[in-house]
C-alpha cells in the first residue's frame, strides 16, 4: 500500500469526511485484504469510527482477531463497536479465554455488568464469585461463597489484573478482607500469599483476624508478627495524617534510563505485593533523612519492615526532589 493511500487511511480515521467516501469508494470497488487490513486496524486505534467505514471492515476484523487481540477488543469500555461483538466470539470460543476476560472485568464496570450477565455460568466457581462481587450483587456473593473460599481462589488466579479493584469491590461489599485470606478450617494454603494483596491496614486487620495462626515459612511468620503488633485503625488514621504532612515525591532513575516516580502518600493504600525494592530504598532513605510524626513514623516503618521480609537487602535508593 502506497504512501499516499496510508495517509487516507489515517484521515479516514480520525474522521475527515473525504477520506471516509474515498475509501468507501475504494473498498466497495476492489478492496483487497491488505487495505481492508489496514482501514480496520486503523479504526480500531480510535474510540468511535465512522459507522459506514466500520460497517464495511467489521467482518474483516473480527474474523482475523484471535488471542490477545481478540480479548483486548472485548475489554473495550470506550464505546467502540468492536467489543459487544468481540465479547461474544469470547463467550462462544474456548471456556480459557473466556475465564481470562473475566479476570480482566475487576475495575471495568461495564465489562464486569456484561460477563456477570453472560459468563456466570459458563465459568469455574472462583470466577463466578469474583464477577459477583465487581459487579455489586452482594446478596448473590454471600449466598455462593459464604465462607470466602472461592473468592480468595480467584484472588489467586494469576490472570487477574486489577487486585485492587476487587478490594475496593469487596470493601463496598462489606466483605472483610479476613474472611477471604482466612477462610476455613482447611485453608491454610494461600491465607499468606494473600496477605500481600492487601493494602497495609488491611493486612494488619486480616492478621489479627486469623487468630494464632502463622505461616510455617519464616519469613512469612515474620511478616505476620509485624503486622499482628500493628493496629489497623492508627494506621488509617497515619495514612491521611502522612496525605496532610505531603512528603516530597521521590524521583528514582531506572536502568532503561526513564525516572520511576514514587510518592509515599500512595504506599500505604497499594496492595504490600505491587510494592518492590525502589520502594523499599525510597522509604529507607526518607526514615533516615526526615522526622515525621510518630505515627507516620510507625507506619512508614511497617511499610519498611514487611518489605525487608521480601527483599532483604535488595534495595535501590533514589534522590529526592520537590
Amino acid at each position: 500500500m502506497n504512501a499516499a493511500l496510508r495517509l487516507t487511511v489515517g484521515r479516514a480515521a480520525a474522521g475527515d469526511r473525504a477520506a471516509v467516501a474515498g475509501l468507501l469508494w475504494l473498498l466497495d470497488k476492489d478492496g483487497g485484504p491488505q487495505l481492508r487490513e489496514a482501514v480496520w486496524r486503523a479504526l480500531l486505534t480510535v474510540p468511535m469510527p465512522d459507522p459506514a467505514l466500520w460497517s464495511a471492515v467489521q467482518g474483516d476484523c473480527l474474523a482475523a482477531l484471535t488471542g490477545d487481540e481478540l480479548l483486548a477488543a472485548a475489554e473495550r469500555e470506550d464505546g467502540h463497536p468492536v467489543a459487544v461483538p468481540a465479547r461474544l466470539r469470547v463467550l462462544d470460543g474456548p471456556a480459557g479465554d473466556l475465564e481470562a476476560l473475566c479476570l480482566r472485568a475487576p475495575g471495568r464496570p461495564g465489562l464486569a455488568a456484561w460477563c456477570a450477565a453472560h459468563a456466570i455460568g459458563k465459568v469455574p466457581a472462583p470466577v463466578a464469585a469474583l464477577l459477583l462481587i465487581v459487579s455489586g450483587q452482594v446478596e448473590q456473593y454471600h449466598a455462593t461463597d459464604p465462607d470466602g473460599g472461592a473468592l480468595r481462589a480467584a484472588l489467586e488466579r494469576p490472570g487477574l489484573r486489577d487486585r485492587g479493584a476487587v478490594l475496593a469491590a469487596m470493601a463496598a461489599a462489606g466483605v472483610e478482607p479476613v474472611l477471604v485470606v482466612g477462610g476455613g478450617p482447611a485453608a491454610d494454603s494461600g491465607r499468606a500469599g494473600l496477605i500481600w494483596s492487601l493494602p497495609v491496614a488491611q493486612a494488619a486487620e486480616a492478621v489479627h483476624g486469623l487468630g494464632g495462626w502463622r505461616p510455617d515459612g519464616s519469613a512469612e511468620a515474620r511478616l505476620f508478627a509485624r503486622l499482628a503488633g500493628a493496629d489497623a485503625g492508627r494506621l488509617d488514621r497515619a495514612t491521611w495524617e502522612l496525605i496532610r504532612l505531603g512528603p516530597p515525591v521521590v524521583l528514582v532513575p531506572a536502568p532503561d534510563g526513564r525516572d520511576r516516580v514514587v510518592d509515599l502518600c500512595e504506599l500505604p493504600e497499594r496492595p504490600l505485593g505491587e510494592l518492590g525494592p525502589v520502594e523499599l530504598g525510597v522509604l529507607e532513605r526518607y526514615l533516615t533523612a526526615s522526622r515525621p510524626p510518630a505515627a507516620v513514623r510507625d507506619l512508614l516503618e511497617l511499610l519498611r519492615d514487611c518489605l525487608r521480609v521480601r527483599y532483604g537487602d535488595e534495595i535501590e535508593l533514589g534522590g529526592f526532589t520537590a
